[in-house]
């Protein structure tokens, strides 16, 4: 299946205020989705807690359950906006620490200045207690389509395997946050997806040896089971984002909400193209 080119996120006038101000995503962890089932899988572990989406759809028609599931009784608004909305960072594995293996560097020349490309800078990848994994935006799954299925063997299938021969664990991350039972296909969902590890606490850095702190870090991302304390992770979105997004106000807004989304317009992306949904009035 092919990326779409824009996707669409419904929204209240409060959330809408909330990323034009901040120009920033919110991603919430698995276990805070309206989707009680999202993330189960065949494991002790709660693979939710490690877990962090943010959920668009793919449809340009306007979807009347997402209207009113997710804005404020339809009197919030939708937002357009290109798929390749977030902002990239560019740094040096130099700037990063040693015990960090961000990239393959075997095939560098010697000397080399080894440059990463993330959707992260450093400093918000790694917080006080966890780390953002590297591979979360893999291009192949920067966004993914929902498979909707009510295959249990899919929806409840084993993440963590353990080889009996060679004793080596494995982790299926990327099924996580992938399949979602068919009663949901009205959402024709694409999410982005962010995987997180438990990680040293950030604060000791720089208070013992980087040995010591190596060690540490690698016995903090081994361990499994009491998830990521972070409710939320914010992404930035990219500025050229704001010069083409489109504004679809519900079907319900009344004239005192339509003077607020405008205001907000003109404060953050005075580009940007309001419009009426093509609903207003069809629905009590």
């Amino acid at each position: 299946m092919s990326v779409p080119e824009f996707l669409f996120h419904y929204t209240s006038i409060e959330g809408l205020a909330h990323i034009l101000s901040s120009k920033k995503i919110r991603f919430s962890r698995l276990d805070f989705l309206d989707d009680m089932d999202e993330g189960g899988s065949a494991d002790i572990l709660d693979w939710r807690k490690y877990f962090f989406v943010s959920c668009w759809s793919s449809s340009e028609e306007e979807s009347i359950p997402l209207w009113s599931m997710y804005t404020n009784d339809m009197k919030g608004v939708r937002l357009k906006v290109k798929t390749d909305m977030f902002k990239k960072y560019r740094y040096s594995l130099d700037s990063v620490p040693s015990f960090m293996h961000l990239a393959d560097t075997s095939s560098a020349p010697p000397g080399a200045r080894v440059m990463l490309e993330s959707y992260m800078p450093y400093d918000e990848m790694h917080g006080e207690s966890y780390m953002v994994m590297p591979p979360s935006w893999r291009k192949e799954d920067w966004p993914y389509a929902i498979e909707y299925t009510n295959e249990e063997s899919k929806l409840k299938q084993e993440i963590l395997k353990q080889n009996s021969v060679t004793g080596q664990t494995t982790i299926s991350y990327n099924e996580v946050a992938r399949y979602k039972r068919k009663v949901w296909r009205f959402q024709d969902e694409w999410r982005f997806r962010l995987y997180c590890h438990n990680a040293a606490p950030r604060s000791l850095m720089g208070k013992m040896s980087e040995t010591d702190y190596y060690n540490l870090m690698i016995k903090s991302l081994s361990m499994l089971g009491t998830g990521i304390s972070q409710e939320h992770l914010y992404l930035t979105l990219d500025e050229n984002v704001f010069e083409n997004i489109e504004i679809l106000m519900g079907p319900k807004v009344v004239e005192a909400e339509r003077i607020m989304v405008n205001a907000l317009k003109q404060k953050y992306c005075p580009s940007a193209s309001l419009l009426n949904s093509q609903l207003s009035g069809k629905i009590r």
